[in-house]
């Protein structure tokens, strides 16, 4: 027994879907009427639109222009200076030790400094 109240309880989402019909006969005898259509030279076969293939590849070169962009990528450059950092500070915990993370503490003001002062 459910209590009036100020608030409406959601409902369950239900899983919908209408079913396609499908005959595999018909699909059976479109197919054999095309392929003997295109066997006599009588082929009424849809052509594909000429301008659809240069649309696909002008996308993938505009997004290439992207990825390479005009001289190095940033994004390239960005992870060269993370692996070089990362190999400074394991090389410096090998020879130095812990102190070594003291010293990046350090940096890291000095370079939000520079970065805030442009």
């Amino acid at each position: 027994m459910n209590l009036p109240g100020l608030f409406k309880k959601a409902r369950y989402q239900r899983f919908h879907i209408e079913p396609r019909y499908y005959d595999p006969v018909k699909e059976d005898i479109e197919n054999r009427t095309s392929r003997i259509k295109a066997e006599m030279g009588m082929s009424d076969a849809k052509t594909v639109d000429p301008g659809y293939r240069s649309r696909i590849e002008g996308s993938f070169r505009k997004n290439m222009k992207h990825a390479t962009g005009n001289g190095v990528d940033q994004t390239i450059v960005l992870r060269l200076i993370i692996m070089v950092i990362l190999i400074f500070m394991i090389g410096g915990y090998l020879y130095v030790g812990k102190e070594i993370f003291y010293l990046v503490l350090l940096a890291i003001p000095f370079y939000l400094w520079k970065r805030l002062r442009k």
